[in-house]
Parts: C-alpha cells; sequence; structure tokens
C-alpha cells in the first residue's frame, strides 16, 4: 500500500519553478461552500445528454442566465439536474474541518460514522462541469485548478475507483491531463482516505480492514495554459474571446452509491508572470501534470503546540504529508488538529 502514499511524493516535483509565482483567486463566489447555509445544494443550471459539453456552451456562457454567482455547473449524459442537486448539501463536519460540500451516495453510512445529518442522497454516477466565469478568465494564460477533498466509504478499497476520473480543461473540451494510462493517480480510490503509519503502510483494525482517516484530506492541482483561440470549429466566424476554464469529474454510480465525497476547498488562479506554453522550463510548478499532496483539513491548524504537549494528550502525530508518526523528528507536524513544531 505503500505506492498510494508515493503517489503525492512521485508528482510533487512536476515542473521547475523558473521564478517567483503570483496567484491571481479568480474562483467565482459560487463554489464558497465553506461559507455558505447548511444544506445549501451544489447548483446544476445545464445539462448535456452527451458525455461532453459542446463548445458553443462555453462560447455563449458569459453573461447568460447560467451564470449565478460568477460560476456554473452543468451535467453530462442526464437530463435530471435536479437528482444530482439533490444528491449534494453543505453539512458541517465539526471543529477541525468546519462547513463542506458533500455529495452523498444513497447507501452511505458516513452520517452514523461522522455524526452529521442530510437529506442529500443519490444513487447514480454523476458527470459535472465546474466552469470559471468567463469574464475573469484571461487568455493566453496559465490557470490552476486547485481541489481539497476527502472521501469516506462504507467498505474502504483500493480499486472501487469512487472518482472514476477527472480533468481540467479549456472551454474546447481540451483535456490537460493526457489519460488514466499515463496518470493512473486521476482514479481516485477511498484506500486513498485510509489510515496509514510512518512507513506507509496501512494501519488495519481487528478484521484486517483498513481504517478511514477523517483528517487525510488530498490536494489536487495542476496548472495548464488557457489557448488564446478556439482549436475546434469557429462560432459565428468567431475564433478569440474570453473563455471559461472548467474542471470535469466523473463519479460513476457503482463507486458513489456506497460513499460520500466532502469536498473542502475547490480554486481556480490566474497564474501571473507565465504567458509561455512552448518552453517547459518556464512552465509553473504543476504544468500540464497533476500534484498530490496528503494532510489535514485546511484551516485546521490554527494555533501552535508543542510536541510535548500532544504526547500528554495521547494525540496522534502526522507529518505534514499526512502520514502518521511515532516520534517527531525537527519540523513541523500536526496533532488533534492543531500545528506542533520540533
Amino acid at each position: 500500500m505503500k505506492k498510494l502514499l508515493l503517489l503525492a511524493t512521485l508528482f510533487a516535483t512536476t515542473g521547475v519553478m523558473a521564478q517567483e509565482e503570483s496567484l491571481i483567486d479568480i474562483t467565482p463566489k459560487a463554489y464558497d461552500w465553506a461559507n455558505q447555509e447548511v444544506g445549501t445544494k451544489m447548483v446544476v443550471k445545464h445539462y448535456d445528454t452527451s458525455w461532453n459539453t459542446p463548445f458553443t456552451f462555453s462560447y455563449t456562457l458569459g453573461g447568460s442566465e447560467y451564470l449565478e454567482n460568477g460560476g456554473c455547473i452543468s451535467a453530462n449524459a442526464t437530463s435530471d439536474t435536479q437528482a444530482i442537486m439533490d444528491g449534494t448539501a453543505v453539512v458541517d463536519l465539526g471543529e477541525g474541518i468546519g462547513k463542506v460540500m458533500c455529495i452523498n451516495g444513497a447507501n452511505s453510512t458516513a452520517q452514523t460514522a461522522l455524526g452529521f445529518t442530510t437529506a442529500a442522497s443519490i444513487n447514480d454516477k454523476i458527470q459535472i462541469n465546474i466552469f470559471t466565469n468567463p469574464d475573469n478568465t484571461p487568455r493566453k494564460q496559465w490557470i490552476r485548478c486547485k481541489m481539497v477533498f476527502n472521501i469516506f466509504s462504507n467498505t474502504i478499497s483500493t480499486n472501487d475507483g469512487v472518482i472514476g476520473n477527472m480533468y481540467f480543461m479549456d472551454a474546447d473540451n481540451n483535456n490537460k491531463t493526457a489519460d488514466l494510462v499515463q496518470y493512473p493517480e486521476q482514479t481516485i480510490n477511498s484506500a486513498q482516505f485510509a489510515e496509514y503509519d510512518e512507513d506507509g503502510d496501512p494501519v488495519l483494525n481487528t478484521e484486517e480492514e483498513y481504517v478511514y482517516d477523517k483528517n487525510r484530506w488530498l490536494t489536487y492541482q495542476i496548472d495548464f495554459y488557457m489557448m488564446e483561440d478556439f482549436k475546434g470549429d469557429n462560432y459565428d466566424g468567431r475564433t478569440s474571446q474570453c473563455m471559461p476554464a472548467k474542471w470535469k469529474i466523473y463519479m460513476p454510480q457503482a463507486g458513489l452509491a456506497k460513499s460520500t465525497i466532502f469536498i473542502k476547498e475547490l480554486k481556480f488562479y490566474s497564474i501571473d508572470g507565465y504567458t509561455d506554453d512552448k518552453e517547459q522550463a518556464n512552465w509553473p510548478a504543476y504544468g500540464n501534470k497533476p500534484n498530490l499532496t496528503y494532510g489535514p483539513c485546511p484551516g485546521s491548524t490554527d494555533g501552535i503546540i508543542s510536541v510535548e504537549k500532544a504526547k500528554q494528550t495521547n494525540s496522534a502525530i502526522y507529518n505534514m504529508a499526512g502520514q502518521r508518526v511515532e516520534k517527531a523528528q525537527r519540523g513541523i507536524y500536526i496533532a488533534n488538529g492543531k500545528k506542533i513544531v520540533k
């Protein structure tokens, strides 16, 4: 199981920092779920019965009725957006985590295990596109997409594919993360959110089963270059205008039905100063390759306590990669939702 933990390290060095980056937050307010009321649904404004959203939808998104609080979520391979919305809701997971958007499988036991309440329930596949605001998305510019999430599953597995794949794309449906063969970590399994020891081996219960770790959150980031022109067909004879970026995620029914996905943070940034899509030496940190890191939930590390105090309270100690350690060496660690220094 060490392979699962090594994914973060393997892709942590993708791309070379050629200069100091400056991030400009272009995330629509619609996706600020951590500051929305409990029970708020993920708003799905558009659907396509095919597996892809046509580029013409992206072209007309700016200023349209589909934009709400600067954002738009569309669904693929369905005509029932209400069913998708009814499977989502903002829930509060309590101290150290707070409010998150959850996508709740109909048979998931997450509510009993984690002590929250929601009416959200879905027993079908979901494929959605989450767009930036086209009026706020630069062209000929590198964009960073970031998602922080956790997955609970009734039965933790290394191959359940709760998230079948996810791509960050420009408006031409141009996949920026290649394919599952090249980047197999695009398939996200529930075992990636189990508890591991300092050697990277899974912590098992008395039944030799994986143990879910609610404090193990995956931060998935990728940088991609937004083209100036359409690469596909022209629309109304025009080929250059402000277009959105989008994040596409597919959750198969088999994995999702018995699981719950918690999204703590979804962000889009314009990376100021990087305008070259040709020379890899001039790409930003995660140029065209996904970067995965594991750690405590963002915002749960306010305050600093000592290693000695953490030991006195019998707190489990984690390094900044989210791995549990028995003995803290010199550095920064997390215990009981607090940052500790050695």
